[in-house]
């Protein structure tokens, strides 16, 4: 008889964070679950899984509380969009919150210094309109700046239902103490972006009471940051 035990299988614990989103009047309209650290691709799969595992149709009692549709956001690096599998569980998630008439929408990172390269790029395009077919899920392009180029996006901004804004970052900042009509340029460029594909804005990272009324005075739907609600984790 072989007593020897197998050796065990470590399964490596993600740190997952949830933070609430607001609307213009400070009433919850949501949440974003994402991970707190940076994942290889070789955990990618596993971390997502995890992720999801937070993301489920309310209970009846919270339902009855408020009777506010609850929207989820799920963050993930656009890397997630070459791996079948992650997809697969993204769409089952989303019809299950949909069938509970819940939102559900990727949140996608773009990060500059990992640009795909023509082929990868094309790939992650397609699966892009894969998730837009889906009718419970919508699109989030998340950390949009100022300086942010055509070339640095995979698609252009009307395929996405949201943008996410870092707010306010250092350019804004800039603007307004040298009294440079960058503020006035970034109103009319987002006025522009919502009369053309109905996109809202969301403003991320907004951490100070100044930088809260700043927001304000710019054309965001939702807001997002220590200021209204700290991140949680789960």
């Amino acid at each position: 008889m072989n007593s020897e035990k197998s050796p065990s299988v470590h399964t490596p614990h993600f740190k997952i964070i949830r933070q609430a989103i607001v609307d213009r009047n400070h009433a919850w309209w949501g949440s974003e679950i994402s991970l707190a650290d940076d994942v290889d691709l070789e955990q990618l799969e596993s971390a997502c899984t995890e992720a999801l595992h937070h993301i489920h149709p309310p209970c009846k009692t919270l339902k009855a509380v408020s009777s506010a549709k609850s929207h989820t956001l799920l963050r993930v690096g656009q890397s997630a969009l070459m791996n079948d599998d992650i997809l697969k569980a993204i769409i089952q998630t989303a019809r299950a919150l949909e069938y509970h008439k819940h939102s559900f929408t990727l949140s996608l990172d773009n990060p500059l210094d990992a640009l795909p390269g023509p082929v990868e790029r094309r790939a992650m395009v397609r699966q892009l309109y894969k998730l837009k077919d889906q009718s419970g899920i919508t699109l989030a392009y998340n950390n949009y700046r100022l300086d942010t180029k055509p070339a640095d996006l995979l698609i252009g901004l009307e395929l996405y239902d949201y943008i996410k804004m870092p707010f306010p970052d250092s350019a804004i900042r800039l603007s307004l103490n040298t009294r440079s009509s960058l503020f006035d340029r970034l109103y009319d460029h987002m006025l522009e972006l919502i009369s053309a594909g109905r996109i809202c804005f969301i403003a991320d990272q907004v951490e100070f009471a100044d930088s809260a009324m700043l927001a304000k005075n710019l054309p965001f739907e939702y807001f997002q940051g220590g200021y209204y609600s700290p991140a949680d984790c789960l």
